[in-house]
Parts: structure tokens; C-alpha cells; sequence
């Protein structure tokens, strides 16, 4: 596979797995999932705070994998967020998720996002390295989920998976993550 069909089927991969980590499971008969903007208004104001940081992971033949090229999501905290990355990482605070489990999660019945949410959501692009920054944040909790993810062998499914960390920022400070597998 040449170095363009490479990059092509990795950014269709990690489209596919980003999306999936942003569908939520079939829902139990507690939960609401209705989304209010007005819970993250907070969030599309102006600040002076940062988020930076790196997304890496070590594939099963030692090389190191990273974000490179793919869309980091930025997601405000709410009660509506709090429950979804619960949901799709099994935890609040820091977690990965491989490919195969995000797969499972996007094909369950009833797997949905509201649009209102996703709207809410910002994005920055890895550069080479696998870094990725978001600027001009106001005070407050945000969830980073980063994906590495890579395509094997034509016909394989994608490998790699999903990292999520919480990280509340406040009065002008640069909060930065080395989010890697365990």
C-alpha cells in the first residue's frame, strides 16, 4: 500500500472510531438522553487557558504509534458528557479503549448522538508528532479524547484505540497531558 492509500485508509479508520467513540451505548431506563446546550454555554466563551499535549501508543511490534494527522475532541463537561464518556470508557477521569471495544460500542441498537452535542464539541489536529493544543479556553473541566489508530493488513480491522482525560483549568494556566497506554 502506498504512503497516500496509507494515510487515506488510516483517516477513514480513525473518522469511523472517532464517531464511534462519540455514540452512546443503548441507553438503561435511568438515563436521559436529551442534551442542553445551555449546560456547556459556559465553554464557547473566551479564555486565556490551554490544553496540550500528546497521544502515543506502542503498536505489538514495538513501534510507537501516535495521533499524527487525526482530530483530537475537546468535550465540556456536563452532566450529558459526564454520563456518555462513563459510558464509553467505563471511567470519568483517564482511560483508553481499544479499536475493537469502540467498534462493539458503535454497533449496539440505539447508538446516538445528539447534534446539539456534537456541536458543542471543539477539535485540533495532531501534527507530526502526535501533539495537539487548544487555546484560549475559559475556566473549567473539559474531557480530551485522542485517538491512535491505524490500519494492519488490507482487509483488517483497525488497530490502536481511544484515550480519554479529564483536566480542569483555571485562571490563565496551561494544563499539559502525556496520554499513553498503560
Amino acid at each position: 500500500m502506498n504512503r497516500s492509500n496509507l494515510l487515506a485508509a488510516t483517516a477513514a479508520a480513525s473518522l469511523a472510531l472517532t464517531l464511534a467513540a462519540c455514540e452512546t451505548t443503548q441507553m438503561s431506563s435511568r438515563y436521559d438522553p436529551s442534551f442542553d446546550p445551555t449546560d456547556v454555554a459556559w465553554s464557547k466563551q473566551r479564555g486565556s487557558n490551554a490544553i496540550v499535549g500528546t497521544a502515543q501508543l506502542k503498536a505489538g511490534n514495538g513501534i510507537t504509534r501516535s495521533c499524527a494527522s487525526l482530530s483530537v475532541r475537546l468535550a465540556p463537561d456536563s452532566d450529558y458528557t459526564r454520563d456518555r464518556v462513563e459510558r464509553l470508557y467505563g471511567d470519568a477521569d483517564s482511560a483508553y479503549v481499544s479499536a475493537a471495544e469502540a467498534k462493539s460500542v458503535r454497533e449496539q441498537p440505539g447508538a446516538t448522538v445528539a447534534p446539539a452535542y456534537e456541536k458543542s464539541l471543539k477539535a485540533a489536529t495532531c501534527d507530526a508528532k502526535g501533539r495537539f493544543t487548544f487555546k484560549n479556553l475559559p475556566d473549567g473541566t473539559y474531557y480530551v479524547m485522542a485517538p491512535v489508530v491505524w490500519r494492519g493488513k488490507i482487509g483488517e480491522v483497525s488497530e490502536g484505540g481511544f484515550f480519554m482525560q479529564r483536566v480542569t483549568v483555571e485562571g490563565g494556566e496551561t494544563a499539559r497531558l502525556a496520554m499513553n497506554a498503560p
